[in-house]
């Protein structure tokens, strides 16, 4: 069994009401809806950095796609949810295809 390390941390009291509030609406556990949240955050924190490595092209949208355990064509479709040109030459289109492989 996998115990997990305990963190802490401190919220304005509005906050914890929002969380017991949603922690009810949810009919989970305020750690639960703890853990969640932070997963969440998490995740588009992590697709935050992705887009700029993209952006600054330090990274292809295959590399991108990869490193948020998406597919490529999902990865397409966050840059159009985020209004991010498709930037891609021969060196990206190069990079993909020994994706592919």
């Amino acid at each position: 069994r996998y115990i997990m390390p305990t963190v802490t941390t401190r919220v304005s009291a509005p906050m914890l009401q929002e969380i017991d509030t949603f922690s009810k609406r949810s009919h989970i556990d305020r750690s639960t809806l703890l853990r969640n949240l932070l997963a969440t955050g998490l995740e588009l924190k992590q697709q935050e950095y992705a887009l700029e490595l993209y952006q600054q092209r330090k990274i292809s949208l295959q590399k991108m796609a990869s490193r948020l355990e998406m597919t490529y064509l999902d990865a397409l479709e966050l840059l159009k949810q985020n209004e991010i040109h498709l930037d891609y030459g021969v060196e990206e289109l190069q990079e993909d295809l020994r994706g592919l492989q």
